[in-house]
């Protein structure tokens, strides 16, 4: 890895080295021309090396608050960059000894304080590949400059369809979470497809997450409609109105008769409903629950252990590191050696995506990424390139297993209930047919005449 020094100490050490060539201290061009193969084979490591242009929020202008203090956003958004920064430089140390040096140019993305942004065009125009910027509305001025000069740009964080479906050079690194549904929906509807599958909506900011995961569920569902009573035994999605703070009429919808799949694919932005979710669930303990959840649910510590085994909670997951493999070992314990930390989420992803990058080009390097490797899909309408590497994964044994290691979900055996005088609790005729003895002449919904 190359370091990037500033402009005063580069014309310093310039000079320096010019006067020792001068001196015959050092060879200079012209002795590199005279002796020919040696220093021919030199050059062609700086011919080879990959330059990168790395863009990151680490707000150097940023007016602090009275006593010295960030602000709260900008104090967060360097720790991102300087996490990131962190994956990147152990990402060039990796490749560099695999045979492919890297030069990282790190620049602020984050404009001055007149609001210039801190990048110019000549930066862009040395580099082979971009790295960020992170913040949509820094993206969003630098994709021009960037597309201008045809280099390829790695986004590090979810941006709109307009910033990534600019062609074959542009790569979200960040895994699609649109594909996630796509994957979580089908998952339901393979596993749970005669069982009462509800969608908690919360119509907030991930809107276009439950839309998708309504979408291809119920796609996949309609796909088994053959007969006319198929249309009741592979129901559609029952949808339940809810919002950012609370899950609406569940209980409503929620029965001890019948296996309650429940899904809410809403993150960090409906934390509040997934206290009151975890609270519903637990008033109905006489109900049997199966919960698959959006992937920042991991993150909530709110949510219990036991009760997330106990649910058996499902939900997909990305950019985890592969602790088990021992070919990463040494590479993770180099970075914790220096950092005195693991690696976090944003180091591990920024890491993947310069290892990608550097794979794509020279794909003999033996380099392997921390998490799982990245695949790519490309969208048949505008050829943009998306990361849809994510993984299924279980609470299990109180920890994340994949789902291919978990047993199988033990089939719904429904129970009739009783008072403490020990009297039978009426049976909605709905459900009177599962319990032929007590009720001999009930039929199932789809034998009515």
């Amino acid at each position: 890895m190359t370091t990037t020094t500033s402009p005063v100490l580069r014309r310093a050490l310039t000079g320096v080295a010019l006067l020792a060539m001068g001196w015959g201290m050092v060879p200079g061009r012209t002795q590199a021309v005279a002796q020919g193969g040696v220093y021919a084979q030199a050059d062609s490591v700086f011919i080879d090396t990959l330059d990168v242009l790395v863009l990151l929020p680490f707000g150097l202008q940023v007016d602090t608050l009275p006593g010295g203090f960030l602000p709260r956003k900008a104090g967060r958004l360097r720790e991102i960059a300087l996490e990131s920064l962190h994956g990147l430089e152990a990402a060039s140390r990796e490749l560099a000894e695999a045979g492919l040096p890297v030069r990282l140019h790190v620049l602020d993305e984050v404009p001055d304080s007149l609001g210039r942004m801190q990048f110019n065009n000549l930066d862009i125009a040395k580099s082979d590949l971009v790295v960020g910027p992170l913040m949509r509305e820094n993206v969003g001025v630098a994709v021009p400059r960037i597309d201008r000069f045809g280099r390829e740009h790695i986004l590090l964080t979810e941006q709109p369809e307009r910033y990534v479906e600019r062609g074959l050079a542009v790569r979200q690194s960040v895994a699609s979470e649109l594909a996630a549904m796509e994957l979580l929906a089908d998952l339901v509807a393979t596993r749970h497809d005669t069982d009462h599958v509800m969608l908690v909506v919360t119509g907030a900011s991930d809107a276009a997450l439950e839309a998708a995961f309504e979408a291809e569920f119920n796609a996949v569902q309609r796909e088994k409609w053959l007969t006319r009573h198929d249309s009741l035994r592979y129901a559609l999605l029952d949808t339940i109105q809810a919002d950012a703070r609370s899950v609406g009429r569940l209980a409503d919808h929620v029965s001890p008769y019948e296996r309650n799949v429940v899904v809410s694919v809403a993150g960090r932005s409906a934390r509040s409903m997934w206290a009151a979710l975890q609270t519903e669930l637990q008033m109905n303990d006489s109900s049997d629950f199966v919960l698959f959840a959006h992937p920042e649910v991991a993150e909530m510590p709110f949510v219990e252990g036991d009760l997330m085994e106990k649910w058996r909670l499902t939900l997909p997951l990305t950019n985890q590191i592969q602790w088990q493999d021992s070919m990463r070992w040494d590479a993770l314990e180099d970075f914790r050696l220096r950092m005195a930390t693991e690696p976090q989420k944003y180091a591990v992803l920024a890491h993947d995506a310069l290892l990608d990058a550097g794979l794509r080009r020279h794909p003999w390097l033996q380099v392997k990424p921390w998490a799982e490797p990245m695949v790519w899909e490309a969208s048949e309408a505008s050829a943009a390139w998306s990361n849809v590497s994510w993984s299924l994964k279980r609470f299990e044994d109180l920890q994340w297993m994949p789902l291919d290691s978990c047993g199988p979900v033990p089939p719904f055996v429904p129970r009739m209930f009783y008072t403490e005088g020990d009297t039978l609790i009426p049976v909605p005729e709905k459900y009177q047919h599962l319990f032929p003895e007590e009720y001999p002449d009930a039929l199932a919904p789809n034998k009515h005449p």
